[in-house]
């Protein structure tokens, strides 16, 4: 690791414990402290620790199953929201405290650990285990860094828009098929008294699945790829488009009150009721709203007026840390929780599967629709396609232009600069 990143995650470390060592979000603060072997009576456990997502509720069901069918291997889960979880993995990776396996994400957010060899190589094991026939591979792609498989797949996610029928209904609208009906509806939301976008800019990727959208329409897929694949100039008019939208919608009042520090789950927990009218989010929230106490068929969902989706993928990656009795341990249980097995008994909640071969419920009514939008065309979400110093450069960027702290024409240089200075720094064309 570079010595910036040491000193950044020490400064973390040192914050935490100044907290009191504690995630509001988390279960247990302890990094990696569960892992290795333990003993009750003459039985001796492997203990596999998991760190996972607070949204993945059916892993509780999942990891007692399995503790019940193997008294010789014990799964033991810990559980972060999303940015506190990004913020446990930096510390426990420079503190060597990492634990067996962990939720992460596919693209340049799963890269660190790999390209730091803090993850287990599993190339061989997909192939002696057959994942292709396991999995889509599109998500084992979006794990795999280097020729190296880096995780264990367990979601491949797409991202569209979502609308609340009873604010469309009140006002009586359809879902748009233009982008110019998309922005009359958001006009007469407000109009109507309706928040129009329920997004929340704290951390930046909520706010990022408009800019992204708002990219794809301004910019088109061929440049839209090339931007992010920084092969293509962002001081480009297309960029200034989309910001300058940005900056058009805050100042028409179309995002929630105070939405730059708005906590994304805040943002969503006004889309349930129908105080906002549409929400940009993913296949597992069918899950979100049911767990909410509403009712899915309250909700529906439409293509953004551009030709294509935002996909991702999230996985289980494995320590490098490992002796070969609990990887072999902790490899049987990641490829459990995966299994289509877990998945057809925990759809409900599961979220969109990187298994094959498994069932949906009826009790998620938008996952199969949203799956099929994404079909028809996707790209990789922003902040997987992104490196990480580009990632925070546009969430920076979306905030200033919201505070009226850069033009778009600054925020588009911005991003120059931040694409520029990152291929200087590693030597890319």
């Amino acid at each position: 690791m570079t010595k910036r990143w040491q000193a950044f995650v020490g400064l973390l470390i040192i914050a935490l414990i100044a907290a009191g060592c504690s995630s509001s979000s988390g279960t247990n603060s302890e990094a990696g402290s569960t892992s290795g072997t333990s003993s009750t009576g003459s039985t001796k456990k492997t203990v596999v620790s998991v760190w996972a997502l607070q949204e993945h509720t059916w892993i509780d069901g999942a990891a007692a199953d399995f503790n019940a069918a193997n008294p010789d291997i014990q799964i033991e889960v810990s559980k972060y929201a999303v940015d506190p979880m990004k913020e446990a993995l930096k510390v426990a990776a420079n503190s060597g405290t990492l634990p067996n396996m962990w939720s992460t994400w596919g693209g340049s957010l799963g890269s660190f650990y790999a390209e730091n060899g803090l993850t287990a190589d599993l190339t061989q094991i997909a192939k002696d285990h057959n994942w292709p026939s396991l999995y889509n591979q599109a998500a084992i792609d979006m794990g795999t860094y280097n020729g190296k498989v880096s995780g264990i797949p367990y979601h491949l996610n797409a991202v569209d828009t979502w609308y609340s029928k009873i604010a469309y209904d009140k006002l009586k609208l359809t879902a748009p098929t233009s982008f110019e009906e998309f922005e009359a509806q958001l006009q007469a939301m407000k109009d109507g008294g309706i928040t129009p976008l329920s997004l929340g800019g704290k951390n930046g990727w909520h706010v990022m699945r408009l800019t992204e959208q708002l990219l794809e329409h301004f910019a088109g897929p061929e440049l839209h790829d090339k931007l992010n694949s920084l092969t293509a100039s962002w001081n480009d008019p297309a960029v200034v488009q989309t910001f300058a939208k940005l900056k058009e919608y805050n100042d028409k009042g179309y995002f929630p009150k105070g939405y730059v520090a708005l906590d994304p789950t805040e943002a969503v927990n006004l889309f349930y009721p129908g105080t906002t009218g549409l929400d940009i989010d993913g296949t597992w929230l069918d899950g979100n709203i049911a767990a909410a106490g509403f009712d899915v068929n309250d909700f529906g969902v439409f293509k953004f007026p551009t030709g294509r989706s935002s996909v991702f993928a999230e996985m289980f990656q494995v320590s490098a840390d490992l002796d070969q009795a609990t990887l072999e341990a902790t490899i049987k249980v990641g490829e459990y929780l995966t299994s289509a097995e877990v998945v057809n008994k925990y759809i409900d909640s599961y979220g969109t599967p990187a298994a094959l071969n498994v069932t949906y419920s009826e009790n998620t009514p938008h996952l199969k629709p949203l799956l099929d939008m994404a079909t028809k065309g996707s790209f990789l979400i922003t902040d997987q396609a992104l490196p990480q110093e580009v990632v925070q450069k546009l969430f920076e960027a979306q905030d200033k232009v919201a505070l009226k702290e850069w033009t778009p024409e600054q925020a588009a240089e911005g991003m120059e600069k931040a694409a520029a200075d990152y291929k200087a720094k590693n030597k890319t064309s």
